[in-house]
């Protein structure tokens, strides 16, 4: 990670001697200086921006055998059905329901997972109520498409790709087999058609931070996936925190951003100077933007903080109209 020294402080300072000493951390709620810093990051670490410092590559191995897990223990309150059950499942996977012999409605039910713990699964069952017993039965995984991995902080995923190292790949590329580029999806559908994946996205997270990704077909081997994602930005919520992850070297990027939004909150003319000032630095530090990217973030930004209608009513003024 790049080196981040400089504090929210140290920026309202900055700003602080440009604005004839106005104090933008007001009140024990310190605003706008923490929603101003909240705001800069967040531009920053959002999209169209990728960073190399704000990434993160994780990587799996996709299984043609569904994951499955025994049942021992059934009970059902209030449309809520327990099952006691060693397992790995996470909030939202969908199980199929099999085998059970005493409770045996919940034979052939797809439940999704409301909470999970390492000997415990809930889900929504709509059924009278059912007292706690013990019991047999199989949990199945309905496919092999998704993968739960945790990743704090995840925001999208950058670029994916595949390696097909059956006897097929290695003959394209021997001896370690051909890589393949994944198309990126917002969402995806279970599918049950086997093959070599095409595509990913991401399909749910749970509150732990664990993100489950999907894939496109089932696949039909172990291909392992390696996946280059961003993360999001860290919320702010003391003066004496740093710009991390963003690095000191665009100081001057997160300053000049700053003191646009303390200059658009205390309506001092000069803030198109410095709206003009942030945005040409943090243009000019991100690599491989479209020309339909930057124009897209620009309307944004400024219809956010409102410089383009500032911008046209001077321009009014100035005209004498």
């Amino acid at each position: 990670m790049a080196l981040s020294t400089v504090t929210v402080s140290d920026t309202m300072e900055w700003a602080k001697r440009l604005s004839w000493n106005r104090n933008s951390g007001i009140g024990n709620a310190l605003q706008p200086a923490l929603d101003n810093a909240n705001m800069v990051m967040q531009t920053i670490l959002s999209p169209p921006f990728e960073w190399w410092w704000n990434n993160q590559e994780i990587s799996f191995t996709c299984a043609t055998a569904p994951a499955s897990s025994t049942i021992t223990n059934v009970s059902l309150t209030s449309n809520t059905v327990t099952l006691t059950t060693s397992n790995s499942w996470v909030a939202n996977d969908q199980v199929l329901v099999s085998g059970v012999t005493t409770a045996s409605f919940l034979n052939g039910a797809l439940l999704t997972v409301l909470t999970a713990t390492s000997s415990q699964i809930t889900a929504f069952f709509s059924h009278t109520d059912y007292v706690s017993a013990a019991d047999t039965g199989t949990l199945t995984d309905l496919t092999t498409q998704d993968y739960t991995i945790p990743i704090a902080n995840f925001s999208h995923i950058e670029h994916a790709s595949l390696l097909d190292n059956t006897a097929a790949g290695v003959a394209k590329n021997p001896p370690s087999g051909k890589l393949w580029e994944l198309e990126i999806k917002e969402n995806l559908s279970h599918d049950s058609n086997l093959g070599r994946p095409e595509f990913i996205s991401p399909h749910t997270e749970d509150s732990s931070g664990n993100v489950t990704f999907r894939v496109m077909p089932s696949p039909n081997a172990n291909y392992p996936v390696t996946l280059h994602v961003q993360l999001t930005a860290p919320a702010i919520t003391s003066l004496n925190q740093t710009w991390a992850p963003i690095p000191d070297y665009m100081r001057n990027v997160y300053n000049w951003g700053f003191l646009a939004l303390t200059w658009a909150f205390a309506d001092d003319p000069r803030f198109p100077t410095a709206n003009a000032k942030f945005t040409a630095a943090l243009l000019s530090r991100a690599q491989g933007l479209t020309e339909q990217e930057r124009n897209i973030f620009l309307n944004n930004w400024n219809n956010m903080t409102g410089a383009e209608n500032m911008t046209t009513q001077q321009g009014i003024q100035a005209r004498g109209v």
